[in-house]
């Protein structure tokens, strides 16, 4: 989870240039043409289909036909041979944000959003939900995000979250006073076009405002996603019935309390949106510091920025993080194994850009998590993709299928085996254009 740090210099400068068709990442060229993907094995839920040639028109898959002996010389080619193709990643939980910020200069940084942006897409993230903006912020990255040109994944956004916490007020969190201040700020996400309003410390607002805050968004055609860090807090959320509930239960308990599961179970609508990679990383990097200077996790950084980066991150490291991240982990794994047992769907999100978890590699910890926590390979990918891909209700992305959005990922080798790793990923593929 991120504070203060979300709210990025860049909106302004983003929502002018967006808005005068002058994109500030747009591509030196964005080749758009036919393309296909030749002799891959294409990664399905069901099973692995070899020896596919993918075929993509319009940014939309075109055929999935047995390969053919050679490609026709006047479309775009990339050889699969031997490797993977995935549909591209579903991300529920993002930030278009670098942990700590980036090397500050004579003037204000205004391209942090945009390399983040470019790290997560890389990654292999070709769409997803961005947790907390200001609305300004909000309104350019969904605009520029839906480009195929913009080398972002394309996002559905949430504004600042509403917090029971009235205190914390500063741009991309906002305390909601009142029921007549509830429906004013929904009033302001409608204006803005947002798609969901991410809802925290549910279990501190005054009376009724929380219930405002549910039957104003619905109104406004708004989905409800709820932050669940806290028995409390998951309590209090339960009773709007939220689409998502993000996060996991990261008290000290062993378990979640067995009220708090029949409550779940009594909701077969909701879709849980766990996020074990940021304390999963954390505490990889305590046990093996030299982790933190991996250049996975710095792609798109010039050397003053990722040096900058990293000196902020060990200072992160040595705080409260760290110990925070410990404890966490202690009964994450049971309380995993609780959530999977609720038959609920689960999707990941990764929470990239929170403290130590650089976007440019974070989904990568995430699966990696995912599958330490004892998930087996195929139902993590599912929950990368698939199960995002419902719960945003693109029935058009999270898969690779006749009609779809041209968005995947060409994954070195097999993929169902061994670790998870970003450094595997050869290609990725935003409908039809090819970003890395």
């Amino acid at each position: 989870m991120i504070g203060r740090a979300a709210v990025s210099l860049a909106a302004a400068f983003l929502t002018a240039t967006i808005a005068a068709g002058n994109s500030p990442i747009a591509q030196p060229s964005c080749d758009r043409s036919s393309l296909v993907v030749r002799n891959t094995s294409v990664w399905m839920p069901t099973g692995v289909l070899r020896n596919r040639d993918v075929v993509v028109r319009d940014g939309r898959i075109a055929a999935i036909e047995p390969s053919a002996s050679r490609a026709p010389a006047e479309i775009r080619t990339i050889d699969g041979a031997g490797h993977t193709l995935l549909p591209g990643f579903v991300d529920l939980h993002l930030h278009f944000v670098i942990p700590g910020g980036l090397q500050a200069g004579e003037k204000p940084r205004t391209d942090v959003s945009d390399i983040s942006g470019r790290q997560l897409l890389r990654s292999g993230i070709t769409s997803g939900r961005l947790h907390l903006a200001t609305l300004d912020e909000a309104v350019a990255l969904k605009r520029g995000s839906a480009d195929p040109c913009q080398p972002w994944p394309r996002v559905q956004v949430g504004g600042p979250g509403l917090s029971g916490a009235v205190e914390r007020d500063y741009g991309n969190f906002q305390g909601a006073r009142s029921t007549d201040d509830a429906v004013a700020k929904i009033e302001k996400f409608r204006g803005a076009a947002v798609d969901w309003v991410a809802i925290h410390d549910a279990d501190r607002f005054a009376p009724g405002v929380l219930e405002t805050i549910a039957r104003a968004a619905r109104a406004a055609s708004i989905r409800l996603m709820a932050a669940g860090s806290t028995p409390a807090e998951i309590a209090a959320a339960l009773t709007i019935q939220p689409d998502t509930l993000d996060y996991f239960d990261r008290s000290a308990a062993p378990r979640y309390p067995d009220e708090i599961l029949q409550a779940m179970r009594k909701q077969p609508n909701l879709a849980l949106v766990p996020t074990p990679g940021v304390p999963f990383r954390t505490v990889a990097y305590v046990k093996t510091p030299s982790l933190l200077e991996n250049p996975a996790g710095f792609d798109q950084l010039v050397e003053r920025d990722r040096t900058f980066v990293i000196a902020t991150a060990k200072k992160d490291l040595a705080g409260p993080e760290a110990g925070r991240s410990e404890r966490v982990m202690q009964s994450l794994p049971e309380k995993f194994q609780q959530l999977r047992g609720l038959g609920l769907t689960m999707a990941v999100g990764s929470d990239a850009g929170s403290t130590l978890h650089f976007p440019a590699d974070a989904i990568w910890w995430d699966l990696e998590a995912w599958r330490s926590l004892g998930v087996p390979h195929r139902e993590v990918l599912m929950a990368a993709t698939e199960a995002g891909a419902r719960v945003l209700r693109t029935a058009d992305t999270g898969r690779i299928a006749v009609g779809s959005r041209a968005d995947f990922i060409l994954y070195r080798g097999e993929v169902e085996s061994g670790p998870f790793e970003v450094s595997r990923v050869l290609a990725v593929v935003k409908e039809g254009v090819r970003h890395r």
